[in-house]
């Protein structure tokens, strides 16, 4: 089996950033340090193993649960798998849209 290429979509670059930079400002940079390693496990898992993680409701995106407050949408091919959004579930779900 091939490893696809992770790509991230700007959009998820620029929620990465601010669930971080609001993790640190809130706790701490421990707090935001750990969240980034918690992250990047969740980015391995999907490159590894497409399919422990079910379709989700929006877009025909699959879900990844990365805690209670976030979760990691992507779609794939052959070739590639996307990173749509990183999304703060504290959020109004209509923004995801």
């Amino acid at each position: 089996m091939e490893i696809r290429e992770l790509e991230f979509s700007q959009r998820s670059l620029r929620e990465i950033d601010l669930i971080a930079d609001y993790i640190e400002f809130k706790w701490s940079v421990r707090s935001k340090e750990n969240f980034l390693k918690l992250l990047k496990k969740n980015f391995d898992l999907i490159e590894s193993n497409l399919k422990l993680f079910q379709i989700s409701n929006y877009k025909n995106l699959h879900k990844c649960v990365v805690s209670k407050q976030t979760s990691i949408f992507f779609m794939f091919d052959d070739y590639k798998i996307k990173i749509v959004s990183v999304f703060d579930t504290r959020q109004n779900p209509n923004k995801l849209k």
